[in-house]
């Protein structure tokens, strides 16, 4: 996975540990976005009201939250969307329902440490689909 550039263990480690975390945050993140929906009744677009009443701030804060979560979601599942072998990053960080390891493994076909390798692949190049890795820090190998 790692065979192009000369990356350190600790900096694999690392790439692969904020991937995670990326991921681990979209179930939250889904239902944050889902329960800051704002409600299109009472809310203002481009300075025209939708609303009877008169504008509040916090209309617009919802709005901006509501904005930028979305842009956070949809960057974390276009980023899924360009890896290969996707569906180990749907079936374990995605979906809403959470499987335990050893179902997610059984899911996959493959020996658990195949499984786990195969994993670390997937989480590599999500890191780079999303923006995690920076490969201007690395050198290419020969």
């Amino acid at each position: 996975m790692f065979e192009l550039f000369d990356i350190s263990k600790e900096e694999q480690e690392n790439i692969l540990k904020q991937a995670r975390r990326v991921l681990n945050s979209y179930r939250q993140l889904k239902k944050a976005y889902t329960l800051s929906m704002p409600q299109a009744h009472t809310q203002h677009y481009d300075s025209v009201s939708t609303s009877n009443t008169s504008r509040t701030s916090n209309e617009s804060s919802d709005l901006i939250r509501y904005l930028e979560l979305g842009e956070r979601f949809e960057k974390i599942e276009q980023a899924v969307e360009r890896v290969e072998n996707n569906e180990y990053l749907k079936n374990k960080y995605m979906k809403s329902d959470v499987m335990s390891s050893s179902q997610l493994v059984e899911l996959s076909g493959y020996a658990k440490t195949t499984y786990a390798q195969k994993l670390r692949v997937v989480l590599f190049d999500f890191a780079i689909a999303y923006g995690i890795v920076n490969f201007s820090k690395f050198d290419f190998k020969v």
